[in-house]
């Protein structure tokens, strides 16, 4: 009997799950005001660009107020700090250009990045 696959979002999530555990384990601080770090956050949003989900270039740790300042209050002082401390307009630059890579994103696709994320443990 074949085993029924979980559908793509519950491979998306244990993903996602996996990414934040490593982040923690990497990063200790945050990259905006050095408090200690509570997630990594996707300098270009995960809707906007698949490509850069698991892209360490695009994920910043981060501490919870400086994510609540950003998300709630659109507090543009946070990316302008992240911006610069990553390499400015160059790094900003190549970033985005990456973003719009397209990718195809299935159940194999986000196996093979909880793959590399193990490895990364």
């Amino acid at each position: 009997m074949k085993k029924k696959a979980h559908p793509i979002g519950w491979y998306q999530r244990k993903a996602d799950t996996l990414l934040q555990e490593v982040g923690k384990s990497i990063y200790s601080k945050c990259e905006v005001c050095g408090k200690p770090m509570s997630c990594l956050h996707h300098f270009f949003p995960k809707s906007i660009s698949a490509r850069l989900r698991y892209d360490w270039d695009n994920l910043i740790p981060i501490c919870q107020g400086c994510h609540m300042r950003h998300h709630q209050a659109g507090d543009p002082r946070i990316h302008e700090t992240i911006k610069q401390k990553k390499g400015g307009l160059e790094w900003y630059e190549a970033l985005r250009k990456r973003g719009r890579e397209i990718i195809k994103v299935n159940r194999e696709y986000y196996e093979q990045q909880m793959e590399k994320l193990k490895e990364m443990q």
